[in-house]
């Protein structure tokens, strides 16, 4: 894809997208830890683990997920695991026990190693040369952006539906940008 045309601007997009869904279902609840703690009757270190499982679960897939996506292609491994990631977050809001939380939380981390482990290979096979760099730095720039912005919007959302709520609307975000 060369820089300028509209299949680079889509292809752009949806990395920045990517990007942004990853890191912003990753680090939503971070900012809600003394809220889950409250929550679900737990100590704070134990509502820590809702950031520590799914960064270990991605940690622990990346490899794996580089393997799927040589198999299965680039595109579906990065589309299946936004959407999939997105699903396990929503389905947070209607977990009855921490435990479960905790579950759909490792669950979430192992789907979003799809995209990091993939993304600038794909990028790299699919964008020239001239436009890579342009191209990976918006990717990069939505991890960024999607980091802090999963941990603002998780407590607007908390402040008016509590940690459900929370997860609703990051989910849902995450759900918009997989389509």
């Amino acid at each position: 894809m060369r820089k300028g045309t509209a299949a680079y601007r889509r292809a752009a997009l949806a990395m920045f997208l990517a990007g942004f869904a990853t890191f912003s279902l990753l680090y939503w609840p971070q900012s809600l830890l003394p809220l889950m703690a409250r929550t679900w009757a737990v100590t704070p270190a134990a509502s820590s683990t809702l950031i520590a499982l799914s960064t270990i679960a991605m940690a622990v897939m990346l490899i794996p997920a580089s393997l799927l996506s040589d198999r299965f292609g680039r595109k579906r491994v990065m589309s299946s695991a936004m959407l999939l990631a997105a699903l396990f977050t929503l389905a947070m809001a209607c977990a009855p026990t921490f435990q479960m939380v905790l579950l759909l939380r490792f669950c979430v981390g192992l789907m979003l190693a799809g995209l990091p482990a993939v993304a600038m290979t794909y990028l790299s096979e699919e964008v020239e040369p001239a436009a890579l760099t342009s191209a990976m730095g918006l990717y990069i720039s939505g991890t960024a952006f999607g980091g802090m912005s999963g941990r603002l919007l998780s407590v607007w959302a908390a402040e008016y539906w509590g940690g459900d709520g929370a997860a609703l609307v990051v989910g849902l975000c995450g759900l918009l940008a997989a389509l």
